[in-house]
């Protein structure tokens, strides 16, 4: 009798608690306690992760001069601004170089006091032109170079209204903090330098009667490195 009732007792427990499992797995669920994904959520994916670099997705190699000018006339001397941009190796250059060759426009506006005894009542100056630069440094490290250039112009002028086109020949004296280097990536690319600094120039322009060639103009340069980044 002991055996029989120790074997229906097991039964009935075993069954007791086959019941209870299957009640806690039909019972309804509180989706209030789950934690969900926010919206718009996506997993990250495999692999490494590009992002764009900060900054303008395209620049060129350049030369950019700012900078205040003046000249001498028959009125008296005329102040103004002057500027110019161009291509330049050594800001393509991913490199320190000592040698630079570049091309590019120039420009600059001016104004002559009037003069009282002609009846002309203009007296603005404008020329500008296209250059070619050569340019050689004087010392140099690793942060910081000066430079010694000469450069040949062909520009087109109106002076007190007048029109004319000529030549000019100029040489430079430029002191630059800079820094180089050559980047590739799948995202995009930069190569070159960037540059801040100062100039002096001084030269002869053929600008057109009335003025005297010579010219002298200080400011600051500036260089830009070529950067593509689609």
């Amino acid at each position: 009798m002991s055996l029989r009732f120790s074997c229906l007792s097991l039964a009935t427990l075993a069954g007791s608690l086959l019941a209870a499992g299957t009640a806690a797995a039909d019972a309804p669920r509180d989706h209030r306690t789950e934690v969900e994904p926010a919206p718009g959520y996506a997993p990250a994916p495999e692999g490494r992760v590009y992002r764009r670099r900060p900054g303008p997705r395209f620049m060129m190699p350049l030369k950019i001069d700012i900078g205040a000018t003046g000249m001498s006339t028959d009125r008296g001397f005329a102040p103004g601004i002057a500027a110019a941009v161009g291509i330049h190796w050594a800001s393509l250059s991913p490199t320190p170089t000592d040698t630079d060759v570049g091309i590019g426009v120039f420009g600059a506006l001016m104004a002559a006091p009037m003069d009282p005894n002609t009846t002309n009542d203009q007296n603005g100056i404008a020329y500008g032109g296209a250059y070619l630069e050569l340019g050689h440094t004087l010392s140099r490290n690793d942060w910081g170079r000066t430079w010694a250039s000469a450069r040949g112009e062909y520009l087109g002028s109106s002076v007190f209204g007048t029109s004319h086109t000529g030549f000019g020949v100029t040489g430079r004296l430029s002191a630059e903090l800079y820094t180089s280097g050559v980047g590739i990536e799948p995202r995009g690319l930069f190569l070159g330098t960037y540059a801040i600094g100062v100039y002096a120039e001084a030269g002869l322009r053929d600008v057109g009667p009335g003025v005297n060639d010579f010219t002298a103009t200080a400011g600051l340069t500036f260089r830009t490195p070529l950067v593509i980044a689609p």
